[in-house]
């Protein structure tokens, strides 16, 4: 196909390769995709694309290790709309890769109102909990969570993780994409504890409780 195309490294031609019901693991699909790329004649001449679908529910999965084993380009949807179980979400792709240094070039510091968009226009609901632009993404309902969550942030705003975004089940900072902390990373309900009654308090109400009086002040707000 190259050949009968007059592929060059100047004029390359993209291989679009489907992964269309996903038929094995993720890593076997990367081991496909490295075998490709390595005995591809005129490999400088290609671009690699990946197509994932998501019928068994790995298409992320699939379409990160097939980039590290050598692709070059992803086909996919906004929040994983397309044909069954839909195509890779290219939200969550280009999120995961970031975190990890990959530059995608996609800015997402206003994911709500891309999200926000894709619904209007499309009429689909994005889950609440799909990843990044799901409304519970940042939500910790658990007191175990909330505490942890609630100790991170104080280590955070104290500097003490220097420039590097240390907080607990939180794996990007939410104000990244736009979002902020008083709605978004804790709500209260009756799995919640006094770590998370006492952050709400500071973040929402300015009051700083003592140690000593958060779990009496959690009983009294359940």
């Amino acid at each position: 196909v190259l050949e009968t195309l007059g592929a060059t490294p100047e004029h390359k031609v993209i291989l679009n390769l489907p992964n269309t019901v996903e038929g094995m693991m993720p890593n076997q699909h990367a081991d496909q995709i490295e075998y490709f790329c390595r005995h591809l004649k005129a490999r400088d001449s290609a671009i690699i694309s990946l197509h994932p679908h998501n019928d068994r529910g790995t298409a992320t999965a699939a379409t990160e290790l097939g980039i590290l084993a050598g692709a070059d380009r992803v086909e996919g949807t906004l929040f994983g709309n397309g044909e069954r179980t839909g195509n890779v979400d290219i939200v969550t792709v280009a999120m995961n890769m970031t975190i990890h240094g990959v530059e995608s070039g996609l800015d997402f510091g206003d994911i709500m109102k891309i999200r926000k968009t894709y619904e209007r226009l499309t009429g689909m609901h994005v889950h609440e909990r799909t990843p990044y632009a799901g409304d519970l993404v940042f939500t910790a309902f658990s007191g175990s969570h909330q505490d942890a969550i609630s100790k991170g942030m104080a280590w955070w705003e104290e500097g003490k993780s220097g420039d590097k975004w240390t907080v607990p089940y939180l794996p990007v900072d939410p104000k990244d994409l736009g979002r902020e902390y008083e709605s978004d990373v804790i709500r209260i309900n009756s799995q919640s504890g006094k770590g998370g009654v006492a952050f709400i308090l500071k973040q929402n109400f300015g009051i700083a409780l003592p140690q000593d009086m958060r779990e009496e002040v959690g009983y009294l707000i359940f």
